[in-house]
């Protein structure tokens, strides 16, 4: 066996028969191609603590402007009548009163604006309707009486839309003002 270039020797490194012995890792897996450096493993680095920090104040930042957006809508209920857009002077009744059955209903807009008014879900929006604008002094006003679509206001709790418009862009971009009272 001592003559057999391709002998394998135990105590020894497997020999090649034309060339140096080879690296044991490398002939396990059959390539033969010499020591190799080992490996780095890939360290993967945690972002930034100020990119953390950033995000964090963004969604608290963001959750705050939520809460006081909520909390100072005008958008209908009983405090309505507080905090009004720019375009409203006042409601009537004001939000959260309690009125009769046949009282008046209405906005008192800003210079300039027009509006129509939804009551309890019902649009009043011509004079036939019983409509009264008296646009001089930016007043829109409704009471309900017979023949009219609301003939009168039901006993409980009543909600009024006025949508609201700057008179020389049109209805088109009319924009909801809501308020509810209680009726007797």
């Amino acid at each position: 066996m001592a003559d057999d270039p391709t002998s394998f020797d135990p105590a020894g490194d497997p020999q090649d028969a034309d060339g140096p012995p080879l690296d044991t890792a490398h002939a396990a897996l059959g390539t033969g191609d010499g020591p190799q450096p080992p490996r780095r493993k890939e360290r993967r680095e945690l972002p930034d603590r100020w990119a953390y920090t950033i995000m964090a104040l963004l969604i608290l930042v963001s959750i705050a402007g939520i809460a006081v957006a909520v909390t100072i809508a005008s958008t209908g209920g009983d405090k309505t009548s507080e905090v009004l857009p720019e375009y409203v002077d006042r409601l009537e009744p004001t939000s959260g009163s309690q009125i009769l059955q046949q009282s008046t209903v209405g906005v008192d807009v800003a210079e300039g604006y027009d509006a129509f008014l939804i009551v309890d879900g019902k649009e009043i929006k011509t004079t036939a309707d019983g409509l009264v604008k008296q646009l001089s002094t930016g007043i829109v006003q409704f009471t309900p009486g017979p023949g009219r679509p609301v003939e009168t206001l039901p006993s409980g709790r009543n909600c009024v839309t006025a949508m609201v418009w700057l008179a020389k862009d049109g209805e088109r971009t009319a924009k909801p003002t809501n308020w509810c009272f209680e009726v007797t």
